[in-house]
């Protein structure tokens, strides 16, 4: 398989400032999905390229030294509040390919404000594409806290009623919900080169472990992901080998300061 592993992250953000930015335990956010392409390029027999998407000239020079990555120049409509990620990764995708002349089989893009993700992840990804091709994307989930079908509701004209009409009077008479957790998104290029909404197409999930926090979004977001990784990389193989791999390869970030002992 041939794969394009593209990274977003423009220079704005309004949930929390300068984010894609952020140092998190001694190294750049961005290390730890570097790190898990890495180890999922030495794991596999698949030929990988990875992609940025970026206006931030900080970002590019956070890992200019970082061998092998396309860094492609976002374009000015794509660093609105209103334009979608969709777009984003699909014109890192064509642009790789002309940069690359590879007809990529899978495009993974990977959320660079999600370090809690493991290796294995990526392959129950592949995985599932695998043994349903007929899927057009595939993306992560986390089962939810709250169903709307039984403890979520919505106000209209003062009136408060379930988001979903419903008779469930327990949560296990519910169907099975999940958030989506914006960590992860595998696409066949053949749907992403002409649809602009994921659920256009045929979609299909993997489940990962649910951390209690999704992504960083906010401040308190990055501080409790600060907090629960202390203790997740100690127990946690997957995460320990993503962080033990950015130490052993520290020398390729502008930012870098071991803070865990492991």
């Amino acid at each position: 398989m041939t794969i394009l592993f593209t990274i977003c992250g423009r220079a704005g953000s309004k949930g929390l400032a300068g984010k894609n930015l952020k140092t998190f335990h001694g190294y750049p956010l961005i290390a730890y999905t570097l790190a898990a392409i890495d180890l999922f390029k030495e794991q596999s027999n698949n030929q990988v390229d990875v992609a940025l998407n970026t206006d931030s000239e900080d970002l590019q020079a956070m890992i200019k030294d970082y061998p092998g990555i396309l860094m492609i120049e976002r374009k000015k409509e794509h660093s609105t509040d209103t334009a979608s990620k969709m777009s984003v990764i699909r014109d890192t995708y064509l642009q790789a390919k002309k940069i690359s002349q590879v007809e990529y089989d899978y495009v993974i893009d990977l959320d660079l404000t999600s370090p809690l993700r493991t290796v294995s992840d990526i392959f129950k990804l592949m995985n599932k594409k695998e043994e349903n091709p007929n899927l057009d994307v595939i993306f992560s989930v986390v089962d939810s806290r709250r169903n709307p079908f039984f403890n979520m509701v919505k106000e209209e004209e003062n009136t408060v009623s379930l988001v979903n009409a419903s008779t469930v009077t327990s949560r296990q008479q519910a169907p099975t919900i999940y958030d989506m957790n914006a960590s992860m998104y595998l696409y066949d290029p053949n749907f992403l080169k002409e649809n602009d909404y994921i659920f256009s197409g045929k979609c299909g999930a993997i489940k990962m472990q649910d951390y209690l926090v999704l992504d960083i979004d906010s401040e308190e977001d990055f501080k409790w992901m600060e907090y629960i990784y202390l203790k997740l990389v100690k127990e946690e193989p997957g995460l320990a080998d993503i962080y033990n791999h950015i130490s052993k390869i520290a020398l390729f970030y502008s930012s870098k300061k071991v803070l865990i002992d492991l």
